[in-house]
C-alpha cells in the first residue's frame, strides 16, 4: 500500500494555501477612479463627424451628433481562485490541483484532488473542507477519500489539517494527514511499505518555517515525521527547505533535501523533494 508520502496547497493546499501564494500574487489593480485616465479629444474632432444621412434638416451651428456609447461588455461569473501543485520524491511523481470558493473574506470552501501512479498501484483522492483565515494565516481543516483505482476498491478516509502563512518576513507549513487505510482494507496484505504486514494506518505531519531573505527567496527547516499504527515512528527526516517565489505569474518552486533518520525505507539515508507550485 503507497499513500502520499509527500505531502501537501494547496494544499498545502488549496490554491490560497500553497507555498508563494503570499509571495506571488499578481499586481493589485487601482481602486476605481485612480486610474490614468484617457485624454481628451483634440479641438475640432467634433466637426469632422458627418451629420447622419436621416436628419430632418441641418444640425445648428457649433453642434454635431456624437456616436453612440458602445454597450458596457457583460461580466462573466468571477473564477474561483485555484492552484496546481507537482512534487517529485520517494513516493513517486504527484500531481495535485485545486480552488477555494470563497463565502467572504474570512471563511471559504477549498478543494482539491491529487493523484499517485506507481508501479503497482494508481491512486486517487478528493479532499474538502473549509478555509478559515485568522490572522496571517489560514487553516483548513479537511476530509479526503482515496481510491486504488488498479483493485477497484475504497483505499482510505483521510482526515487532515493545514496551517499555512504566517507574518513577514516568515512563512509557515504545518501539515497533518491520517490515513485510515483499516476502515476499507483491514485484512489486505499492505504493498511497498512495511512487507509481510497487512495494511495500517500512517500519520504524515509535515513543518515548514523558512524565513524570507528577499522578495524571491525564502530558507528554512523542514521536519517530515511517519507514524505507523503498529511499528511506530517508521520516517523521521530533517534538513533544509528552500522557497523561490514570484517565479513567472503567481509560480513558486520549492526544493527540499534531508536526512532520514530510519531504516525503514532505504540504507542511504538521503533524501528530499522537489515541488513546483502555480496559482491562478
Amino acid at each position: 500500500m503507497r499513500t502520499k508520502i509527500t505531502l501537501l496547497t494547496t494544499l498545502a493546499a488549496l490554491g490560497a494555501l500553497l507555498p508563494g501564494a503570499a509571495w506571488a500574487q499578481d499586481p493589485a489593480t487601482a481602486p476605481p477612479g485612480t486610474g490614468e485616465q484617457p485624454p481628451p479629444a483634440p479641438a475640432g474632432a467634433a466637426a469632422l463627424t458627418p451629420p447622419p444621412t436621416d436628419a430632418p434638416g441641418d444640425a445648428p451651428d457649433g453642434a454635431s451628433d456624437a456616436a453612440p456609447a458602445p454597450p458596457a461588455p457583460e461580466e462573466g461569473p468571477k473564477p474561483i481562485p485555484g492552484w496546481m501543485r507537482i512534487d517529485s520524491d520517494g513516493g513517486g511523481l504527484q500531481l495535485w490541483g485545486g480552488g477555494t470558493f470563497a463565502f467572504n473574506d474570512s471563511v471559504g470552501l477549498a478543494f482539491d484532488m491529487y493523484v499517485l501512479q506507481t508501479a503497482t498501484q494508481s491512486l486517487g483522492e478528493f479532499d474538502i473542507g473549509p478555509a478559515i483565515t485568522a490572522g496571517p494565516f489560514i487553516i483548513t481543516p479537511m476530509l479526503g477519500l482515496q481510491v486504488d483505482w488498479t483493485a477497484r476498491r475504497a483505499q482510505a478516509l483521510v482526515p487532515q489539517l493545514y496551517v499555512v502563512g504566517g507574518p513577514s518576513p516568515l512563512y509557515v507549513e504545518l501539515w497533518a494527514q491520517y490515513y485510515l487505510n483499516t476502515v476499507f482494507n483491514e485484512d489486505v496484505p499492505a504493498v511497498g511499505t512495511l512487507p509481510g504486514t497487512t495494511i495500517t494506518n500512517q500519520l504524515y505531519l509535515r513543518a515548514i518555517v523558512d524565513f524570507k531573505l528577499t522578495d524571491y527567496v525564502a530558507i528554512g527547516p523542514e521536519l517530515d515525521v511517519i507514524h505507523d499504527s503498529e511499528a511506530d515512528v517508521v520516517g523521521l527526516a530533517i534538513g533544509p527547505n528552500v522557497l523561490l517565489s514570484n517565479v513567472g505569474a503567481a509560480s513558486a518552486f520549492m526544493g527540499y533535501l534531508a536526512y532520514e533518520t530510519k531504516d525503514t525505507f532505504a540504507d542511504n539515508h538521503l533524501t528530499g523533494r522537489l515541488t513546483f507550485i502555480h496559482n491562478f
